[in-house]
């Protein structure tokens, strides 16, 4: 005798049957490729974002040099008391790096690659991320950090606070007025696009 076939519906219904619901599967997705260390991780890279674009925006803010040096000093000081969160801190570098904030990517790699550092392991991935952040901005001149600046057109883009301010002291001890002068201008911008003052992270603030 000659088998039974299933009819079209018949199969449309045994697949439906079959088949869980498309938010199932995303559920299902989440919980196998996600943690709770994407969740820090984002949190992290959010707040961050937000703090740069409220440092770009107090660029001639007098008081920016201090907070720069704070942002390191206390990060270092961050790192040495949680120093199982090495390898974190060397994620949130690379994945601001990646995202294109440059500030903190830049301050993550001063303080991560900062002699008071020497005693603990770094992970392997570690040295090649610190040679291609080196390579980008040029330290410790900058310059070309700022000549990548001549290029960018979209807000998506943060700079780093640290090589410009940097690039522009050194110029104008030069008394390359000029070029201090088109670095400011870039970031001078800043101020007029959307940002909060609140947002800059505590860890910028000097310890009293």
């Amino acid at each position: 005798m000659r088998k039974r076939s299933l009819s079209d519906n018949g199969v449309q219904l045994y697949l439906a049957a079959i088949q869980p619901p498309r938010q199932w599967y995303r559920r299902l997705i989440c919980n196998l490729f996600h943690s709770d260390y994407d969740d820090r991780m984002f949190s992290v890279l959010c707040k961050s974002r937000k703090s740069t674009q409220a440092l770009c925006a107090e660029f001639l803010n007098p008081t920016l040099s201090r907070k720069l040096d704070a942002g390191i000093h206390n990060t270092i000081h961050l790192i040495l008391n949680q120093q199982r969160d090495f390898s974190f801190f060397l994620d949130v570098m690379w994945a601001a790096f990646q995202k294109k904030d440059h500030q903190t990517a830049h301050m993550l790699y001063i303080a991560l690659t900062d002699k008071a550092l020497d005693g603990i392991r770094i992970p392997k991935r570690g040295p090649l991320w610190f040679e291609a952040i080196a390579n980008e901005y040029g330290s410790p001149i900058y310059e070309k950090h700022i000549h990548y600046w001549r290029n960018v057109r979209t807000d998506n883009v943060l700079p780093s606070v640290i090589a410009f301010h940097n690039f522009v002291r050194r110029r104008q001890f030069m008394m390359r007025d000029f070029e201090a002068q088109e670095a400011i201008d870039f970031m001078e911008i800043f101020q007029y696009l959307e940002h909060d003052p609140n947002d800059v992270l505590p860890v910028y603030q000097n310890k009293k």
